[in-house]
Order: C-alpha cells, then structure tokens, then sequence
C-alpha cells in the first residue's frame, strides 16, 4: 500500500500487532510510515481529543483496509461495508460495485476498534467468487 507521495507503507505485514494493542500505540512509531487513510484517521483522532485510532480487524486479527484495498486494485472495483438503518447487534452488508455480496456481523471491542466476524481469507474468497463471477458473466 502506497501513500499519497508514492511511498510504499508498511501495513502488509503483521507487524503491527507488536505496536497496535498497546495503550499508547503511536509512540514510538512514525506515522508518516503508514498509508495516508491511517495518518490522517490518528491527526483527526488527536485533533479531537479521542482514544488512539486504532483500525477495523476481521476475526483473525487481520487489518480490513489493506485487504479491501487489495482486492479494489485486483478487480477494479469499490468495495465498502455499510450498514443502512442498522442498530447495534445487526449485520453490515459488504458491496462491491453497489451489489450486496455478503453481510457480516460487527462488533466495537473494548479495545475501541471494529471487528468483523468473519476471517480475512473468507472475506476475499467471497469478494473474489462474487466479482469474477460478475467478470465472468460480463464477458457473455
């Protein structure tokens, strides 16, 4: 994942683990490392006086932005998790492109970050069965 100048960024790796769960998890690391959607989600965190930004997991501990980034790039395409009229406790629906793929149960942990109950390789397998079906009925 690159930030907007260009540079590549370090959020691939698992490394963050090591950093992330600590109760101040910035100090000591140089934000301009990470891409641009994480900086600026920890200057606004800070600009507001709130709890260290910390981003959305799936189940298995995996970052949701670099997957979902990922998977945008491979197949062209926007994939968003939104939830329309929920309340707490309700499924999230995940799109890719405006079409409904799947839904996925959500939860606010005590850590203050999102995690998504479903493991980072069900998520892409069932972004990817979706999308390249689409490609493939597109080519009919």
């Amino acid at each position: 994942m690159a930030r907007r100048d260009g540079t590549e960024t370090r959020t691939d790796s698992s490394d963050h683990r090591d950093w992330l769960d600590r109760d101040q998890p910035y100090d000591g690391v140089d934000i301009n490392e990470l891409p641009d959607w994480w900086a600026d989600a920890i200057t606004e965190f800070r600009e507001h006086d709130l709890r260290p930004y910390s981003p959305p997991r799936f189940s298995d501990g995996v970052l949701v932005p670099p997957v979902v980034s990922r998977l945008e790039s491979a197949y062209d395409a926007e994939i968003r998790f939104i939830g329309v009229g929920v309340q707490y406790g309700d499924a999230w629906s995940v799109y890719a492109d405006g079409d409904v793929v799947t839904t996925v149960d959500r939860e606010r942990t005590a850590d203050a970050y999102t995690r998504y109950e479903m493991t980072s390789g069900e998520f892409e397998r069932v972004v990817r069965d979706h999308l390249e079906g689409e490609d493939a009925s597109n080519l009919s």
